[in-house]
């Protein structure tokens, strides 16, 4: 009994890892909102992922505009290059996911922020 007990705790161990380190699927369509001092701008967001890599998407009224950045557990970042009249400068997004929502924080490469948040659709 007590062989088999052994047994059991050494399989028990060696699938812990793989439990604790599940990753969040975040790939498809999101709706997005970001809520900035300058208003609320509607977007939507494409996602793919390979691990912990993401590439996608943002959609909006300014266009779209392609980006990659990584998915940690249930935590999201990444970088969008964005043109402000001749200008480039990136906006940081950061986030988590819970379940079929997304939110977090952007940092507009110094000139400000705000949140945001996304839900599957």
């Amino acid at each position: 009994m007590r062989k088999q007990s052994i047994v059991m705790l050494g399989l028990l161990c060696a699938l812990l890892p793989a439990t604790i380190s599940a990753q969040t699927n975040v790939a498809g369509e999101w709706t997005m909102m970001f809520s900035t001092d300058q208003g609320d701008l509607p977007a939507t967001l494409t996602l793919e992922q390979d691990g912990e890599m993401l590439t996608g998407e943002l959609i909006s009224d300014q266009g779209t505009t392609p980006f990659e950045g990584t998915i940690t557990g249930n935590m999201l970042k990444w970088e969008i290059e964005v043109d402000a009249g001749g200008a480039i400068f990136a906006i940081t997004m950061e986030g988590t996911v819970e379940g079929d929502e997304m939110s977090g924080t952007a940092d507009f490469g110094g000139y400000g922020g705000g949140d945001w948040s996304a839900t599957r659709q």
